[in-house]
């Protein structure tokens, strides 16, 4: 892997901020502090945050600073409607040609998920969620489509992330819906599998008043007028 040039570092480093809330929406930006806190020249942070601004994470306000975006829920919904309709047809289509070595991936990030769930690593237990549907992709060489559906998803990942605060999570639930995907996919039920990983995905729904609810200063207007997520 070639070696990150410092904007690469400080779009990288100001994007997991901003995803994992340790920028806060809503929150003003002072880029010398970002300076101390990345260890990376304030010309590579400013560059970075055009290039995350274009990506709907930072807002420049004239003649009052640059602001951590608000979680939009309508680009929110848009961004999760593509990944549920694209991931039904690129799980249907992995199951035709999925090889035992990427079945024993999968039962892997299994066991890495209930080991992180026994010991309460939601972090951890996140990341595997996403390598677990990330394999979909690389098993039907569309991992470019993943990278791109990760951009598109930004506001959703956000969502999520912001999620993780809250108690009452059905983790249980996410982890038995991955091993029900699984024993479809070894029963080589491609319609059953797809239609799972769309339930899976659906389960934000439930999640969204919850969330709005504890934290109605992190969205964006709109969010006011839309209660719910809808595919």
């Amino acid at each position: 892997m070639p070696m990150m040039n410092q904007q690469d570092e400080a779009y990288e480093g100001l994007k997991t901020m901003v995803l994992t809330m340790q920028l806060k929406p809503g929150e003003k930006i002072d880029k010398h502090r970002l300076e101390d806190k990345l260890g990376i020249g304030i010309t590579p942070i400013r560059e970075a945050i055009i290039r995350l601004r274009r990506e709907g994470l930072f807002n420049v306000i004239a003649q009052s600073g640059t602001y951590v975006s608000k979680i939009d829920l309508d680009t929110l919904s848009q961004g999760r409607y593509a990944r549920m309709n694209i991931e039904r047809s690129v799980t249907a289509d992995a199951v035709k040609i999925i090889s035992a070595d990427d079945i024993t991936e999968l039962e892997r990030l299994l066991q890495m998920q209930s080991l992180y769930l026994r010991s309460g690593d939601y972090d951890k237990f996140f990341q595997a969620d996403e390598d677990f549907h990330e394999l979909f992709y690389k098993v039907t060489d569309k991992e470019f489509i993943w990278h791109w559906l990760r951009l598109l998803n930004l506001q959703f990942d956000r969502f999520r992330y912001l999620r993780l605060e809250l108690p009452g999570l059905e983790w249980d639930k996410i982890l038995n819906q991955h091993k029900e995907i699984v024993a479809r996919i070894k029963a080589q039920d491609a319609a059953g599998a797809a239609d799972l990983v769309v339930d899976h995905l659906h389960m934000v729904d439930d999640d969204v008043k919850i969330v709005l609810a504890a934290y109605p200063e992190y969205f964006a207007p709109q969010a006011a007028a839309q209660p719910e997520v809808t595919q």
